[in-house]
Parts: C-alpha cells; structure tokens; sequence
C-alpha cells in the first residue's frame, strides 16, 4: 500500500517525548513509537498536508542526513495503519467532523 501522497495529522494530538518513545495521545487512546532520536516527533510535526513525501524526506534529511526516502514511507505507512495520519486534500477544512484531539481508532 502506498502512503498518502500528502500526509497529515488526523487531529491536534498532544506529542509527548521521552525515553526514546514518542506518545501520541488522543481522547481514547495513546501511540506509543520508538523514536530514540526525534526523527519520527520531526516527521509529525512536519507532516500538516502541505508537503508531499518527497519534501517531508528532504525536510528531514536536513536534520536526520541519515534517513532516506524508503524509512519515511515505512514511517507514514505505520502511522496511517495506526489511525493516525491521513492524505490531505487542499481546500477542506481541517479537522472536519472530529473532535480536537481526538485520534480514530485503527481500522480493523
């Protein structure tokens, strides 16, 4: 399955740091990604729709030289799996029938 070509956060989730995971919490439920050196915090943050995965790896590689094009769509990939992302398409409204804060539950 190919990754959205401009990927982005379903929601405004809080992100949180710490002991090399990166926690993404929603009203229902938290991800938890193994992320020891920020590159997949940087991703998220980076990811709001405007950038397409061609940017979003230049954009990282800036900071994380180490990184290529194939970890950035495995990254995005797990992270639409895992409810988290989207494709974005220009002109809708953000957050569009959701709650603030609120990540979908994985598909099944």
């Amino acid at each position: 399955m190919q990754p959205a070509p401009r990927p982005r956060m379903k929601t405004a989730a809080p992100l949180l740091r710490g002991g090399g995971l990166l926690h993404i919490v929603g009203s229902r439920s938290v991800h938890t990604i193994a992320d020891p050196d920020g590159a997949i915090h940087r991703l998220v943050e980076l990811a709001d729709g405007s950038r397409s995965i061609a940017e979003l790896c230049a954009s990282l590689r800036a900071e994380h030289p180490r990184i290529g094009e194939t970890e950035v769509v495995d990254a995005v990939g797990e992270l639409e799996s895992a409810g988290v992302f989207e494709s974005w398409v220009p002109g809708r409204r953000p957050f569009a029938g959701r709650g603030l804060g609120e990540l979908a539950a994985p598909s099944a």
